[in-house]
């Protein structure tokens, strides 16, 4: 037996009195040669329904001859015998006894083992597999070749798994343990709840409708509505002739309902003002020919992506208002009925900008029962990603920067379809009914996987959001410290809370800031190069310490742009910039003859190894030994070079700010205003001369910072003139939230952006350059658009310091709120496990132990969830998603009894 423990060999007989409790194991024969397959079948066993084999049934009645069971290793031919004594069942229920589930109640010939039912729907749920490709893994593994005439059993096992399924569903949402259970379930009540959303009586506080109006974000609603143009449909079929068998009990709304509503809107046409986004133009521009859906439309739970009940609708010609309209109000039946009401209910929407307006006029040609009644607040956002196709005034007024929802991003729905998605093949040729039902199979399956995941998800959020609040605030504090002016804070702080409070009013965020004309720019380009060339032809006749020290940083300077010469520069630049180094570096020597008389040492001792000029040991005291300092130096120099490079750090810093501010002005002007391959190939020009400034700031600071840490160590001044890194140099960036990180070249001074992909990306992980934050850096208040950068600036830190704070004390209630809603969720099976008067006895212990079990399953995740969120932080931060073999007893133990729900 290629199934059983070991290979030892037996005889037919033994193998079969083995093998009664064992039917669908995979056998071999030895034939004289080689082993070939054999079924217990041809073996001479009998699969007795009805009795167990130790007690066998005194009047058995043979199935029919061609019987099939479908098993997770293959498709068996089997004989068996229906029980006919007088406690005898029809032959279905015999079947479903011995765990075998019938293709058909009337003289049953096929069925499916439940374990192959139970695989085929976490395959389906985990892989994506459909029921034809499951259908031909088990005709390969029963023969390979195709040599045996196998029965097609495709049909048989579309209807198994389907009807499997139902029963799962219908199974797992209690409407077992209640009279009428099926006849009775509301719409939308086999669908799964997301336990971190907020819903009144369940897992709010009792005075949370009291709450400070600081804290009202904490219970707000927020959902995330979108549609998918993958998720097609052909015209397959009909609802006639494939009715869905739990459609509008779910996730799907009623069609019945949708269609008459949608059919009153047939030439319809939505017009979009927001110029930069397209959706409403495409919608009407989409091909429908030989579709009957074009799509889908959702709404999710924004934060944690759990799929709303009777939030899901089919699309029958693009992304229009009256589709989105009826798939939001149904999302919210829920939370806006009366005895769960909330007071704020925040969408987020890729178009939000344009179908918010008239919402609740459009509203009114609703059922009264989808009416969101006027008391409850209703909010609008832009998804982050999304933010950057809009126009400008979108962006700054529907960023979800600048709303109080925490760091929720919107985009959750967006992961949720790239889940879904892998299925769009499969239903694209479905029935109308078996569409909705595989899909809301999988619905179901990727929301259990969502709610059983909130444990470490919100326990490594909450540890990532506690750090960046920490971090964010104190760059805000930081930032607030170094402003020009000390009633800059309090007058922009009353602005941005004025406008908190109304966001009717123009937004603070839209700023138009005046940068720099090209002109300009290359003027001070020019000007620079011009000022450069003098100095390398001027000479220094004083003679003193502080002189010597200066030559030496100006022929540093010097050795550092006839390297950047080598690498761009012509045969005769070099020369010529050697030329001018050479002049320098003579007079250098001589000075350090006078100065430093131990430089004549070590030139002598190196003088064997040739270097060019512009790779030359200058031996200032910084390079030196400690112990030359005394004896072979002018008294007081190394205190000159100390106190020279501090400044150099300092000039370095500011030239270093100054380039950048031009950076960013460049391409600011470039994105709005060029568009030509000319204009941008002069502005690439101009890119690189910059870009060129910023090395030779960045490097000439780095090597000031080196010395000057030699020459005094590590100390206080440390804290003022940092290390720098390329991710330093960066500008204050432009006049809007920042959606993603420019690949330009204001973003790297460099120009190179390949390191920053791996950092975290967006306007809530952007941190400030302390180049920024050093005194004197923000200007004094005179330079208008120097100011209003500044300005904006200190409004985006401060949003940026709000929303971490806001998702700490976000998840902090979530945690909460997801241990009341599975402790309340228990306690319901708990309540479920009395019968009632007409349930049948047999049943009864059924109800109670399945109830018993489900009650046991959420009291466990609960536990588990209390495990994990009592972890210490480096534990949580070293969490993976696969559990080893050292793991706390009590989290495997929850973990187990989750993984066999599943």
């Amino acid at each position: 037996c290629r199934d059983c423990l070991g290979t030892s060999l037996e005889c037919g007989k033994c193998t079969v009195a083995k093998h009664r409790d064992n039917p669908f194991h995979v056998l071999e024969r030895w034939n004289g040669s080689f082993f070939v397959k054999v079924f217990l079948r041809e073996l001479g066993l009998r699969i007795q329904l009805g009795h167990h084999w130790t007690s066998p049934c005194m009047n058995p009645r043979p199935g029919p001859c061609d019987f099939t069971v479908l098993h997770v290793n293959g498709i068996h031919n089997v004989c068996v015998d229906f029980c006919w004594c007088d406690r005898c069942v029809a032959p279905w229920k015999q079947l479903l006894c011995a765990e075998l589930f019938p293709a058909t109640v009337d003289q049953p010939k096929t069925c499916a083992s439940f374990r192959l039912l139970e695989q085929f729907h976490a395959l389906s749920g985990s892989g994506k597999i459909s029921v034809y490709e499951y259908h031909n893994a088990l005709k390969h593994l029963t023969d390979a070749t195709g040599v045996s005439k196998l029965k097609c059993k495709y049909k048989s096992l579309l209807r198994l798994v389907r009807q499997f399924a139902h029963m799962k569903f219908t199974k797992h949402a209690g409407r077992g343990s209640v009279p009428n259970g099926i006849e009775t379930t509301i719409a939308g009540g086999l669908a799964l709840r997301c336990p971190a959303c907020p819903h009144p009586g369940i897992n709010l506080p009792a005075d949370w409708d009291s709450a400070p109006l600081e804290y009202q974000f904490l219970y707000m609603l927020i959902l995330a509505l979108d549609a998918n143009f993958r998720l097609k449909n052909l015209y397959r079929s009909s609802w006639e002739k494939d009715p869905g068998l739990r459609t509008g009990l779910a996730h799907f709304v009623e069609p019945t309902r949708y269609l008459e509503h949608v059919r009153q809107y047939a030439t319809q046409k939505d017009i979009s003002s927001c110029s930069g986004f397209k959706t409403l133009s495409h919608a009407e521009t989409k091909s429908a020919v030989g579709l009957r859906v074009m799509g889908v439309g959702m709404v999710v739970c924004a934060c944690h992506e759990v799929i709303r009940p009777l939030a899901v609708a089919d699309l029958q010609w693009g992304e229009r208002y009256c589709n989105m309209d009826y798939i939001a109000l149904s999302a919210l039946k829920d939370s806006t009925a009366e005895e769960y009401q909330v007071k704020t209910v925040f969408f987020s929407y890729d178009i939000a900008c344009q179908w918010k307006k008239k919402f609740r006029e459009r509203m009114a040609a609703f059922p009264p029962e989808m009416h969101i009644p006027s008391r409850i607040d209703l909010q609008y956002s832009v998804p982050k990603c999304h933010c950057k196709g809009h126009k400008l005034h979108c962006q700054c007024s529907f960023s979800m920067n600048i709303h109080t929802v925490g760091h929720t991003d919107g985009e959750g729905i967006e992961r949720c379809w790239a889940e879904i998605n892998v299925m769009a093949n499969s239903t694209k040729e479905m029935g109308p009914g078996n569409r909705y039902d595989t899909l809301d199979v999988q619905f179901a399956w990727h929301n259990w996987k969502k709610i059983v995941g909130l444990g470490k998800s919100l326990a490594r959020r909450h540890v990532k959001a506690h750090h960046k609040s920490s971090w964010h605030v104190g760059a805000f504090l930081a930032l607030s410290e170094v402003l020009p002016d000390s009633s800059l804070k309090q007058d922009w702080t009353a602005e941005i809370e004025v406008w908190e409070r109304d966001n009717s009013l123009p937004s603070l965020y839209f700023i138009d800031v005046k940068h720099e004309y090209q002109a300009r720019v290359v003027l001070t380009l020019k000007e620079e190069e011009c000022q450069a060339a003098l100095s390398d032809g001027v000479d220094i006749e004083d003679s003193s310490a502080t002189v010597c020290i200066e030559v030496a940083l100006t022929v540093e300077d010097l050795q550092y742009v006839a390297r950047l010469v080598n690498l761009v520069g012509t045969a005769k630049d070099i020369q010529k910039k050697r030329i001018i180094l050479q002049k320098h570096m003579l007079q250098l020597r001589n000075l350090q003859a006078e100065y430093m008389p131990c430089v004549k040492a070590k030139l002598r001792q190196t003088i064997s190894e040739y270097h060019e000029i512009e790779h030359q040991m200058l031996w200032l005291p910084s390079e030196l030994d400690r112990v030359l300092w005394e004896k072979g130096c002018f008294l007081g120099i190394v205190v000159i070079e100390a106190t020279l490079r501090e400044a150099q750090c300092r000039d370095a810093l500011s030239s270093l700010r100054s380039t950048l501010r031009a950076c960013h002005s460049l391409f600011s002007k470039r994105n709005k205003n060029f568009w030509g391959q000319k204009q941008n190939t002069r502005v690439a020009d101009m890119a690189r001369r910059l870009d060129k400034q910023c090395r030779l700031a960045g490097a000439k600071y780095k090597a000031a910072r080196v010395a000057l840490k030699m020459l005094r160590g590590a100390g206080p001044w440390e804290d003022e003139l940092h290390e720098l890194h390329v991710s330093d140099m960066s500008s204050l960036h432009g006049s809007v939230l920042e959606i993603d990180d420019k690949d330009d070249l204001e973003g790297s001074a460099s120009g190179s952006c390949s390191n920053r992909t791996c950092r975290e990306v967006g306007e809530g992980h952007r941190e400030i350059s302390w180049i920024w934050l050093q005194e004197g850096a923000l200007g004094d208040g005179s330079d208008e658009g120097l100011t209003q950068a500044v300005k904006l600036e200190w409004l985006k830190s401060r949003a940026r310091a709000h929303r971490w704070r806001e998702e700490c004390l976000l998840l902090t209630e979530e945690k909460w709120r997801v241990w009341e809603t599975l402790l309340h969720t228990a306690r319901l099976w708990d309540s479920r496990g009395s019968s009632w008067e007409e349930l049948e006895p047999s049943r009864v212990e059924g109800v109670r132990t399945h109830t018993a079990r489900q009650a046991a399953v959420f009291h466990s995740v609960s536990e588990h969830f209390r495990v994990l969120w009592n972890l210490p932080e480096e534990e949580v931060v070293a969490m993976n998603d696969d559990e080893d073999s050292e793991a706390d007893p009590d989290e495997c133990r929850a973990n187990n009894v989750v993984e066999q729900h599943v």
